[in-house]
């Protein structure tokens, strides 16, 4: 019985947090060795997601949001799902892992979406 007081009272913090300070983002979520990316491997593939981007990608992205129009701003979220894809590809090649955090990928969260589309660099 008091195994499971303890296992809901820690799930029961773990979806307080991210209910009143919200989730770690999704970069935190990459793994490797029980850290996450950071450093000189963010910077690599900080910087080949940037070395693609296109100079139409530069200009929506230094838009503010009020000013795209909606085919502008459909156009931003197909490029940002493109760049993040190069972004993710490039920390599974340096060996981290999508190892989201307990409860972050609940069903009816807001990060559910992206836990679908990451469940490919799992393992």
């Amino acid at each position: 019985m008091r195994n499971w007081l303890l296992i809901f009272l820690i799930i029961g913090l773990a979806g307080c947090r991210a209910t009143f300070v919200g989730s770690e983002t999704v970069e935190k979520q990459w793994k490797k060795n029980g850290v996450h990316l950071q450093g000189k491997d963010f910077g690599i593939c900080f910087d080949r997601k940037e070395s693609v981007k296109t100079a139409r990608d530069k200009y929506l992205q230094n838009k503010k949001y009020s000013e795209r129009t909606p085919e502008e701003q459909n156009e931003w979220d197909l490029e940002i799902d493109r760049l993040m894809g190069i972004y993710f590809d490039c920390a599974y090649e340096l060996g981290y892992r999508f190892k989201p955090d307990l409860g972050w990928c609940w069903e009816e969260s807001l990060n559910m979406k992206r836990c679908r589309e990451l469940k490919k660099y799992r393992n």
